[in-house]
């Protein structure tokens, strides 16, 4: 045991492009099924998220890392979050691991779940057409919004901030794509608005901070809502952090943000 043990750490201990947070909570999972119940199984499922979105991509590179230890990773494309718990509580679906973004547990069945950790922050993104500007979640009322996919975390982040601030279907017009299918619509001028929740490496947030005609907007009382909502945290994009020659934000912007949780 203690061989493989010492396997497992060296194998680790090549890694160098995950946080730690990240090679934890990978090792974590190792260890419990090497000296928890039965042997441990040769291969898991997964669910990640949209293909080619974060999660996606650390699905490809936990993949990686337990295929050396000769553990097959067998990987799961969802909608997002919401999917994800649905698919951990349904037997059937023999999904045992997934990716979950923060702040969902009320819609889980928490005595069957577990976290094995909190593994980097997933801001909430809200990008607006230039030709209007809002300073507070209030003031979208009456627009046109995409507030994510169905099944996905971002749905119900937007969803519940909007709702805090009275934007709700009755007096604003709702709206669930996918990411790069809201992304192409705010562009083209075809909706008002558009929110992601995403790692900042998200290639579609990337674009939309480089886009012409397309506006990031901070969240004014992010403090406040990082007080109502415990799962929420506050983050500042600096001046010219995405760009120092165009200038990118041009200004300081908080963001709120949950935490993406394996």
């Amino acid at each position: 045991m203690k061989t493989k043990a010492r396997a497992l750490l060296e194998s680790v201990g090549k890694i160098t492009v995950f946080t730690p947070a990240i090679i934890l909570a990978l090792i974590g999972f190792v260890v419990a099924y090497q000296f928890v119940g039965p042997a441990p199984p040769r291969e898991i499922v997964m669910a990640t998220g949209s293909s080619g979105g974060a999660y996606a991509s650390y699905g490809e590179a936990y993949a990686k890392i337990l295929a050396r230890d000769g553990i097959t990773l067998k990987l799961v494309n969802t909608s997002g979050s919401v999917e994800n718990l649905k698919l951990l509580e349904d037997e059937s679906s023999k999904v045992e691991l997934a990716f979950v973004q923060g702040g969902l547990a009320p819609l889980a069945d928490t005595d069957r779940l577990m976290t094995l950790g909190s593994l980097f922050f997933e801001p909430l993104w809200i990008f607006h057409s230039d030709h209007i500007d809002p300073k507070q979640l209030g003031d979208l009322q009456g627009l046109r919004i995409a507030v994510g996919a169905e099944g996905s975390g971002t749905k119900e982040l937007s969803l519940e901030l909007l709702r805090l601030n009275d934007v709700v279907s009755q007096n604003s017009t709702l709206l669930s794509f996918s990411s790069q299918e809201a992304a192409d619509k705010l562009i083209n001028g075809d909706i008002d608005v558009a929110c992601f929740v995403a790692n900042p490496s998200s290639k579609t947030v990337m674009a939309l901070l480089r886009s012409d005609g397309v506006q990031l907007m901070g969240i004014e009382r992010a403090e406040a809502y990082a007080m109502q909502y415990k799962y929420l945290h506050v983050l500042n994009l600096a001046e010219g952090v995405i760009d120092m020659v165009r200038n990118l934000p041009s200004t300081d912007r908080h963001l709120v943000a949950p935490a993406g949780q394996l």
